[in-house]
C-alpha cells in the first residue's frame, strides 16, 4: 500500500530531485501548517481537503502529488516533525540512553499543547487515534526494537503494547482532569519501558534515562 512521505512508498513520479527539494519541502510545509491549524478551529472530521488546500493556498493536484488525503498528511506530517526534532536533539549526545527519543516527544508535548492536544486530546476521533498511534509504534520500533531480542515476534508485541501505552499517557497529559505532567508521565513510561522485558528469558530490558 501506498504511504507517501516513507521512502519505501513515494511514488516514482513524485520522487524530488535536487532542484526541487526546497519546494517540495515548502509545500509540504504549508499544507501541514494549514492542517493543524484547521484542527485547532473544528472536529478533524468537519475538515475536508478544499479547507486544507485553501489554507495553504496550493492546488488541488499538488496536494494529491503528495498525499493520498488528509489522513496521510496527518501521520506523514507528524512523523517528519516528530522525527526531524529528535533526530537533531539525539545528534547532540554522544551517547544516547535508549530513551531520550521518548524523553524528547514529551518534551515537545509539553511545550506545545496547542499543536498535539488536536492530535492527541479528547478531540482526536479514531482516524486520528490510529495514525498517531502508528506514528509512536514506527518511533519505538526504531529506537528500542533493537534491545527487544532476537524474536522479531515478541518484539512486535512489546511494541504495540508500549505505543498504546504512549499514546495513553500523552493523551492523559493532554487533559486537564488528570493533572498529569509530561515529566510524570514519561516516568511512568519509563516504568513500563523497564518491566517490558524478554518473554523468553522472563527478565527486564532496562528502565529509563534519567
Amino acid at each position: 500500500m501506498y504511504v507517501s512521505g516513507h521512502e519505501a512508498g513515494i511514488r516514482p513520479e513524485t520522487v524530488p530531485g535536487p532542484v526541487d527539494d526546497r519546494r517540495v519541502r515548502r509545500t509540504r510545509a504549508a499544507l501541514h501548517r494549514a492542517l493543524i491549524e484547521l484542527m485547532l478551529t473544528r472536529p478533524y472530521a468537519r475538515i475536508t481537503v478544499r479547507d486544507i488546500i485553501d489554507r495553504a493556498d496550493v492546488g488541488r493536484s499538488t496536494f494529491y502529488a503528495h498525499y493520498r488525503d488528509k489522513d496521510d498528511l496527518l501521520l506523514v506530517s507528524c512523523i517528519e516533525h516528530v522525527r526531524a526534532e529528535i533526530s537533531a536533539q539525539v545528534a547532540r549526545h554522544p551517547d544516547p540512553p535508549p530513551l531520550l527519543p521518548i524523553e524528547i516527544l514529551f518534551r515537545l508535548i509539553d511545550a506545545h499543547p496547542e499543536v498535539y492536544r488536536p492530535l492527541v486530546g479528547p478531540r482526536a476521533n479514531a482516524t486520528v487515534l490510529r495514525s498517531i498511534r502508528q506514528m509512536y509504534a514506527e518511533l519505538l520500533t526504531e529506537h528500542l526494537a533493537p534491545l527487544l531480542g532476537p524474536d522479531p515476534a515478541a518484539a512486535s508485541v512489546t511494541i504495540t503494547f508500549l505505543s498504546w501505552g504512549l499514546y495513553g499517557l500523552l493523551e492523559s497529559v493532554m487533559d486537564p482532569a488528570q493533572e498529569l505532567t509530561a515529566e510524570q508521565a514519561y516516568r511512568h513510561f519509563a516504568a513500563l519501558w523497564a518491566a517490558a522485558g524478554d518473554a523468553r528469558e522472563g527478565r527486564a530490558v532496562g528502565g529509563g534515562h534519567g
